[in-house]
């Protein structure tokens, strides 16, 4: 017999937490720049992409099927991972437009 994929769903979440997420994210990591203990921005810098990657990406954004190919998919979640204060300022900001309009 051929393998079923299941699929979980997952409950959507509002711009406004997602938003929420990323600014605690990114004042914690960049926080700890003037501190004594700034030998741990660049580990929790990744720590937090991994973050926003498992819990706002997942969860904000649902891949077409027409796009969800391995390139693309994997392209793009490598990307929000490594540069994820730019990126999902970028995201944040294409949700955004496309709630208004």
């Amino acid at each position: 017999m051929g393998e079923v994929e299941v699929q979980s769903e997952q409950k959507a979440m509002s711009l406004l937490s997602a938003i929420g997420i990323y600014a605690g994210l990114v004042i914690i990591t960049f926080g700890f720049f003037a501190t004594p203990f700034s030998g741990i921005v660049f580990p929790l810098y990744f720590i937090s992409g991994f973050v926003m990657n498992r819990i706002v990406l997942r969860r904000c954004v649902n891949w077409h099927p027409v796009y969800n190919t391995l390139e693309n998919v994997a392209g793009s979640k490598l990307r929000m991972f490594l540069f994820w204060p730019l990126s999902y300022l970028a995201l944040f900001f294409k949700l955004a437009v496309m709630k208004a309009l």
